[in-house]
């Protein structure tokens, strides 16, 4: 059978392919996120894709650093701009010199030796400016379902996230696994009484060990800090207990065998379905690393992801700078009340007016349209949430990490 286009992707130097040609302003620090938002703010005005993200801290964190490295290589991500303060831990010129060792190009500075803020905001149009034209000139390849690295969060769950929202993102990462792509999901908190389940769909001895170490530290951390990943408002939404939650959670992820256990910003070795292991392996300070769903998100995205579903019962309205964000519902009252946000329904699923197999024909055609460069709604409405928290994982458990 022949593979199907999904879309042209931009193909960078180091051989990835990207749904997106951004060029992304990197703030290594709190005190240089004004300027960098500035900049993008600008050209964001004038409809280029621009987008900032960074680090909001002075001090030094190794995940936090593997983070922004794998941003500034993304494959959504075609330049980068990394702007310093001048006196913080994390070195601009290493950020723009990994992007560069990647093909693509890239400039950093201290907006200390700029001058300040102004002159510092027309410096960096000056570069992006620059970079834009150079990105007309990125090369256009067909890219396939192979090709995609999708991503499956949840957030504000109801009782209709395991039923018809969760249920679809599940049937689409089967469908993605089956035609040789990648799908990534998390959360293992929302994995409570699962461990045997999760365990049973490794594809081998050694990710079956994995999913175990994963799950015990996760079941250990929320034991000892009582941060069970179930909320007043699941609550409201009809979900009683964590397991009852986490029953529909783990239905995103799909059937098909999970291939590995990833670490924040490691990328899948292999094709198929992998699950992100979020929970440090050290310093279980909750205050750290617990995030709220955009920032989790971006987690995936480090992954490599070009794109993330999240499923969202009670409502969302988040995006991230990085990778399109595609929001469901399965749940009509709040697809009716917040459809400017929401970009799909799988209400139909709940209602009994569609079956399974022509709900994912549907999303699927939106998958392709947003690869071709259709916006989402966050996109739309410059939703660019998320904060990237300190995390505390070992270095040596993840294979080819970038640091320095």
């Amino acid at each position: 059978m022949e593979k199907e286009i999904i879309c042209q992707g931009y193909v960078r130097k180091d051989g990835k392919k990207g749904i997106r040609n951004k060029v992304l302003v990197v703030f290594t620090v709190e005190c240089s996120k004004h300027v960098c938002r500035k900049i993008a703010e600008y050209f964001q005005g004038l409809g280029e894709d621009v987008e900032t993200i960074g680090s909001h801290s002075c001090l030094h964190n190794q995940v936090n650093i593997r983070r922004l490295l794998r941003y500034c290589t993304h494959p959504n991500v075609g330049g980068v701009l990394v702007i310093g303060h001048g006196c913080e831990y994390t070195y601009p010129e290493e950020l723009a010199g990994r992007a560069r060792e990647s093909g693509r190009p890239a400039r950093w500075f201290y907006q200390q030796e700029a001058g300040g803020t102004e002159k510092s905001i027309v410096k960096g149009i000056g570069i992006v400016q620059e970079m834009l034209e150079e990105l007309k000139e990125v090369p256009r390849e067909p890219m396939y379902f192979s090709d995609l690295v999708i991503g499956g969060e949840c957030g504000g769950s109801d009782f209709t996230s395991g039923l018809a929202g969760n249920a679809l993102v599940g049937s689409v990462f089967d469908y993605v696994s089956d035609h040789g792509g990648t799908a990534v999901f998390e959360e293992l908190s929302e994995g409570v009484g699962l461990k045997e389940y999760l365990m049973g769909r490794a594809s081998d001895c050694k990710v079956r060990e994995d999913i175990a170490n994963a799950y015990d530290k996760t079941i250990d951390f929320c034991e000892a800090y009582g941060q069970f990943s179930i909320a007043p408002g699941n609550m409201d939404g009809g979900l009683t207990t964590i397991e009852e939650k986490s029953m529909g959670a783990a239905v995103k992820s799909g059937a098909r065998p999970i291939q590995g256990v990833l670490k924040i910003a490691q990328e899948p070795v292999r094709k198929g379905v992998h699950l992100l292991d979020v929970i440090p392996d050290e310093k279980l300070e909750p205050a750290h690393f617990i995030a709220a769903d955009p920032s989790d998100m971006l987690d995936l995205i480090a992954c490599g992801c070009h794109l993330v579903f999240l499923v969202t019962g009670r409502g969302h309205v988040v995006g991230t700078p990085v990778a399109p964000v595609i929001k469901v519902t399965g749940n009509p009252r709040t697809y009716e009340r917040m459809s400017g946000d929401i970009d799909f329904s799988a209400a139909p699923l709940l209602t009994g007016e569609e079956k399974m197999e022509g709900m994912t024909e549907k999303i699927l055609c939106l998958v392709k349209r947003i690869c071709r460069g259709e916006l989402t709604k966050a996109e739309r409405m410059g939703h660019r949430e998320g904060i990237l928290y300190f995390n505390y994982q070992d270095p040596t458990q993840v294979p080819g990490c970038w640091s320095y």
